[in-house]
C-alpha cells in the first residue's frame, strides 16, 4: 500500500478506535465495555505501529544514501 491508501487506512483505524471507545462508555455489560477498550488498544497499537515502520524506512533510506 502506497501513498494515499496509507493515510486512509490509517483514518479508518483512528475512526474503528474511536468506536470502539464510545461502545465502552455507553455499555451496558462488561463484554462491550472491555471489548470497546480491546477495539481501541488494537488501533492505537496499529498506528503506533504504521508509524514505526515508517521511520524505520526513512532511516534505511538515509543510510543507503550514506554508504553505510
Amino acid at each position: 500500500m502506497e501513498g494515499s491508501g496509507k493515510w486512509i487506512t490509517s483514518g479508518i483505524i483512528v475512526f474503528v478506535g474511536i468506536l470502539g471507545l464510545l461502545a465502552a462508555s455507553r455499555a451496558a455489560d462488561g463484554a462491550f465495555y472491555y471489548g470497546g477498550f480491546l477495539v481501541f488498544i488494537i488501533s492505537v497499537a496499529y498506528i503506533f505501529i504504521t508509524v514505526g515502520r515508517y521511520y524505520d524506512r526513512v532511516e534505511a533510506a538515509q543510510h543507503s544514501h550514506d554508504g553505510h
